[in-house]
């Protein structure tokens, strides 16, 4: 080997310096990037579009009932839950709805929000809703209420729509079907208690058709 070499230099091979300048990953992941975040903020505005194509209710938070404020939240859900929105839509979408003071109060919320936290989820938005709209003092009153709801000398219609609006604006006031149509039942006049509850009825709507009837 050394002599079919002899007299032909060795030339030495040297690696090609890199640029200097900012490498080639570096520069392919900054693009990646701005090509995601421009896909993030198209989905996210194709979206929007999408969720007020079916027109969902505004809150405007001026003289709310408690009502107001299930009815509202509960619209929401059921246009999220029809439209597949992800989870981090969510309160983007419900803001956008507000306006008057209900939309001074997002801004306050957003202006008063440490920087450094992760966005609101939908549950920590309905939380502080709720605690601003309908709080716990008043779902009190209305739990007392309820309580004591009878009905007296109205009619079975004018007692039920009381007793149904309470439970609107509290759900977790009755336990089940049952147990609604137990609080329904015991609110009647005693000549229409005797009637319905000899019949045994389990279910709400049964109970109050029972009662109309009577």
């Amino acid at each position: 080997m050394a002599a079919e070499g002899e007299g032909i230099a060795a030339v030495p091979i040297a690696a090609r310096p890199l640029p200097a300048s900012v490498p080639p990953a570096a520069s392919g992941s900054t693009t990646l990037d701005a090509t995601a975040e421009g896909m993030e903020r198209e989905h996210a505005l194709a979206a929007l579009i999408q969720f007020r194509k079916f027109d969902p209710p505004i809150f405007d938070g001026k003289k709310v009932e408690p009502w107001m404020v299930e009815s509202w939240v509960d619209s929401m859900e059921t246009l999220f839950e029809d439209l597949y929105t992800l989870e981090k839509d969510k309160v983007p979408f419900a803001t956008h709805c507000l306006e008057r003071t209900a939309k001074v109060w997002w801004k306050r919320i957003k202006r008063d929000r440490a920087s450094d936290l992760s966005p609101l989820t939908w549950e920590e938005f309905r939380g502080l809703l709720f605690v601003n709209y309908f709080p716990d003092s008043e779902k009190k009153k209305l739990q007392e209420q309820f309580r004591k709801l009878k009905q007296g000398g109205g009619s079975v219609a004018e007692y039920e729509r009381e007793f149904s609006h309470i439970i609107d604006c509290i759900p977790d006031v009755v336990r089940s079907d049952r147990d609604r149509a137990d609080w329904f039942e015991r609110g009647l006049r005693p000549d229409m208690y005797k009637a319905v509850r000899i019949l045994k009825l389990t279910s709400f709507a049964e109970v109050l058709d029972r009662a109309l009837w009577a």
